[in-house]
């Protein structure tokens, strides 16, 4: 059966004068990372990794071995706590309901998070509240920031988890995960963090951020969708349980065959992260903001570099629906509230928590990276100060 060739010429057509900016919700696949996935799928046979008792499933489980390293050595870990997902949203599933039982045993059903994390934690967390588990949202800071001193006075003896993110995917604020996890560890409080944000855009090493669980996906990093990975502290990872039932692979965490090739993209993206393209994205979001100063636009998240991700940029445009400022951006591709959030997205409960609904309902997010050019970010400036003076003297005529 041929494909649907005339799908993809439409998406040619419509792509070619969009400037993709959503690098937040999605990165482009690296060319490196498809050659190399495009090498192992186009093989005639591809091997199951755990039938190592024949070549092809020793070839796989070679990949699979090489790619675990990759991954490990990127975060500092041991390639034996690196347990393979699908992403972030089922590793931040397994991390938090794989303890139910373990905290109810040790009689600390309370856990402390904030209400700026992604909705793979918020949601898990709100079915163990229904189960009996006492939830503490945490309000950060207007900058989005939580501090050391907020988790200390919110924990007590019956706080058995806490949840924090390293890199807020909307605001791009970079939280104080070192300083969170002294406060913890003398109180041996499990720490978990969704990680999914930071993997490549600032040095995150599991030692030095002392977490037990961390979260990650590849297509953050210009590697594949629909493969991620838990990183489980060794002497963790008797606590967990699996969330799905099969033939106990991934140490019996995680069972269901390994996608080769998708685990071969994620270590090959992990060792392609370069760590001064950091500069490079600071000077682009720096002449950004100079360009559209005029439109006097507000900008969330943390004001000083070094507690923020370069690449990540939420602005509103007061008076202006974000909708409305989207369809008026047809050739921007921008992001309204989280991505991983459907039918109802234009409400972000981030920006809600920081700032407030009306803001909420007027931001967008503009996220770049890598493949993203100078020429790119000064063209995504001139279109977005025509369309808002656009809109503003709309509204003033009506």
């Amino acid at each position: 059966m041929a494909l649907p060739t005339d799908i993809f010429a439409s998406h040619d057509r419509r792509s070619a004068d969009c400037i993709y900016l959503d690098y937040a919700a999605t990165t482009p696949l690296d060319r490196r990372v498809l050659d190399l996935m495009y090498s192992i799928m186009a093989k005639d046979i591809t091997g199951n990794a755990q039938s190592t008792h024949h070549p092809f499933g020793a070839a796989a489980d070679l990949i699979v071995r090489k790619a675990r390293e990759q991954v490990a050595t990127m975060i500092g870990a041991s390639p034996s706590e690196i347990v393979f997902t699908s992403g972030a949203t089922e590793s931040n599933n397994l991390a938090i309901k794989g303890l139910v039982s373990h905290l109810k045993a040790v009689g600390k059903t309370r856990i402390v998070t904030t209400e700026v994390e992604h909705h793979s934690v918020l949601k898990p967390l709100a079915q163990l509240e229904a189960l009996g588990f006492e939830i503490v949202r945490l309000l950060p800071r207007p900058c989005g920031m939580i501090t050391a001193d907020m988790i200390e006075r919110a924990i007590d003896a019956r706080t058995g988890l806490v949840c924090v993110q390293a890199v807020n995917n909307e605001l791009g604020t970079i939280q104080p995960l070192a300083k969170i996890a002294e406060v913890l560890k003398e109180r041996n409080i499990l720490f978990h963090c969704d990680a999914a944000q930071a993997l490549g855009k600032i040095p995150f090493l599991v030692d030095s951020v002392a977490v037990d669980f961390a979260s990650f996906s590849a297509h953050k990093i210009y590697g594949p969708q629909g493969i991620g990975c838990l990183y489980v502290r060794t002497e963790k990872s008797t606590l967990l349980e699996p969330l799905l039932a099969g033939g106990g692979h991934e140490h019996g965490l995680r069972s269901g065959s390994l996608p080769v090739a998708l685990c071969a993209g994620f270590g090959a993206a992990c060792s392609l992260v370069d760590d001064d393209d950091r500069a490079r994205l600071q000077s682009m979001r720096v002449s950004f903001m100079a360009r559209i100063r005029r439109l006097n636009p507000v900008v969330y998240g943390h004001c000083e570099p070094h507690g923020n991700v370069p690449g990540i940029l939420t602005i509103r445009f007061p008076g202006i629906d974000s909708e409305t400022l989207v369809m008026a951006l047809p050739g921007l591709a921008i992001g309204i509230g989280a991505a991983c959030t459907r039918n109802g997205a234009k409400l972000s409960h981030v920006i809600q928590a920081v700032a407030g609904a009306q803001p909420s309902r007027e931001t967008v997010r503009i996220s770049f990276g890598r493949l993203t050019t100078v020429e790119e970010m000064g063209n995504a400036a001139e279109q977005i100060v025509a369309a808002v003076a656009g809109i503003r003297e709309l509204q003033e005529v009506s």
